[in-house]
């Protein structure tokens, strides 16, 4: 009887994650020889792994999902496997987090990139337009540490940010609204805040966890 009941309830579990990640998106890093943003995407019985960046396919995997294990098989992709080869990864929900851990996969390249890697839901970014003197409020350089800077421009209506110190080659940041912005290339958004005078005095990076970088010029 307690056999049973932990298969019911494994069952049940299994049917919960299948229905949350049905037809969803989640956002997260694969790791590797090339690490970069990514988004997963299940559909019915496929799932595409695309790049934040570009939105290119990395990608395509047949896969199912029972007692809580992901079983994959490539269609075709960036990958070295082959189209025989199947991984399985023991996946979980907590806080909102998909988590993705390896239980086996012959090819390295898959497992590399998947293994104990977590995941957010993904949502769109719409873009708005934002008035560039507006804009212009936000250039400067901005501070996370001694070693480690940011700096934001305005070029051709789009503010750009780099950071030659934290891998950040200058890129646009997408207006969502007057004080939030998204980064495509690195998958954050990133807000600006002002103190009662106004004046801009930091910029909050929304990643795994939130880092505030204040501006110094």
């Amino acid at each position: 009887m307690k056999k049973l009941t932990i298969i019911l309830f494994l069952s049940l579990v299994s049917f919960t994650l299948l229905a949350q990640l049905s037809h969803s998106s989640w956002q997260g890093t694969v790791r590797g020889d090339n690490p970069r943003n990514a988004i997963l995407n299940f559909r019915k019985d496929t799932l595409l792994l695309f790049a934040v960046s570009d939105s290119s396919l990395i990608e395509s995997m047949t896969y199912s999902i029972k007692d809580m294990v992901l079983t994959l098989q490539k269609i075709e992709g960036q990958s070295d496997c082959d189209n025989s080869t199947i991984g399985k990864y023991k996946l979980s929900i907590n806080g909102g987090t998909l988590i993705v851990k390896m239980i086996s996969d012959p090819c390295a390249d898959r497992s590399t990139a998947l293994d104990s890697t977590k995941w957010r839901k993904w949502k769109e970014h719409p873009e708005v337009h934002v008035d560039e003197a507006i804009l212009r409020q936000y250039t400067g350089e901005y501070e996370f540490d001694a070693g480690h800077h940011i700096f934001i421009t305005l070029e051709k209506g789009y503010l750009q940010a780099e950071g030659p110190n934290n891998n950040l080659p200058k890129s646009s940041l997408y207006p969502e609204s007057k004080t939030k912005f998204f980064l495509k290339i690195a998958g954050i958004e990133i807000d600006f805040a002002k103190n009662d005078k106004g004046e801009v005095t930091k910029m909050i990076s929304h990643e795994e966890q939130d880092h505030e970088l204040k501006k110094i010029r």
